[in-house]
């Protein structure tokens, strides 16, 4: 072992759910990775998130698409989440370094092996330019189909939007969409012709309830930014709820939470909960963006 890879691995953490640092999205999962080894930097839990992903045989347009959304969203202050696969994937991660922000890249190896080989150059730029690099298996682990699988989960989860760029019909997207899907987030997909190949499942995604994706806005507005570097907070005026109301109010965030993780942060039953969540909604508090997921509902 040289010194070069002494120093690496020395520069590793290893976290699990327990430590302070690890991320509260993670925590937030029914199957939070046990481990996670990370060298640089994690997202923010306040940072708002992207994931950009699509097919590793991209088109062109596809290619450029992705690595403008990275851009522009990545100078807005957004953190872009991928698996710095080939194509759509790496293409967005290159657009954040592009945009000066910052990009993390969820491995389904050891983070000591850079999978794909050729994508050694954007793993160094993103541990140079403030960004991280993750895995749930151990140091030297080589990439496995199944831990591909897995790791879908994690880019899902630590992301507010799954933004999917380019899809065939079948295609292993989907199981990170599935995942997203699971724990509440929100889909878009990019419209393509109805005659090429590398559209049929970004349109199949959009007949089953995804939002389209046309410009970069349709995100920003969606994460409530506005202006560069900027978060639209609008504060809503609370003294109108009465104190369980304002109780559960305060647990809620913008990232929609099952019912299972806002049950022990209320102390309330579920019949109790669930009919304060309610009153909340009509009140304009909050929202239900899928069955059992709930989030502080906030309007430009």
């Amino acid at each position: 072992m040289t010194a070069r890879d002494i120093n690496f691995k020395n520069e590793i953490r290893e976290l699990t759910p327990l430590d302070r640092e690890y991320p509260e999205r993670l925590r937030m999962i029914p199957n939070p990775p046990s481990t996670l080894y990370v060298k640089g930097k994690l997202p923010p839990d306040d940072q708002p998130t992207v994931a950009i992903i699509g097919s590793r045989t991209a088109t062109e347009y596809g290619l450029d698409v992705a690595r403008t959304f990275g851009r522009v969203l990545a100078s807005r202050g957004v953190g872009i989440v991928s698996g710095m696969a080939l194509g759509a994937d790496s293409a967005g991660q290159w657009g954040a370094l592009d945009g000066k922000g910052s990009t993390y890249a969820v491995l389904g190896s050891g983070i000591n092996i850079c999978y794909p080989a050729r994508n050694y150059r954007l793993y160094d730029e993103i541990l140079k330019n403030d960004g991280g690099i993750m895995s749930e298996v151990p140091l030297d682990s080589p990439p496995l189909p199944k831990q591909f699988a897995s790791r879908n989960r994690i880019i899902s989860a630590l992301s507010d939007i799954v933004v999917v760029i380019e899809a065939r019909e079948r295609s292993g997207t989907s199981i990170t969409v599935n995942n997203a899907l699971e724990q509440g987030k929100q889909i878009f997909a990019l419209p393509g012709r109805i005659t090429d190949p590398m559209s049929k499942g970004c349109l199949q995604l959009i007949k089953e309830g995804a939002e389209i994706l046309t410009s970069p806005e349709d995100l920003l507005e969606y994460l409530h930014l506005k202006t560069r570097g900027e978060q639209l907070i609008l504060e809503k005026d609370t003294s109108v709820l009465n104190p369980k109301q304002k109780a559960v109010y305060d647990i809620l965030e913008t990232d929609a939470a099952h019912l299972d993780t806002l049950v022990p942060k209320c102390g309330m039953p579920v019949p109790e909960l669930t009919a304060i969540l309610l009153e909340l909604e009509i009140l304009g508090f909050s929202e239900c963006t899928k069955t059992g997921f709930y989030r502080r509902k906030i309007s430009l």
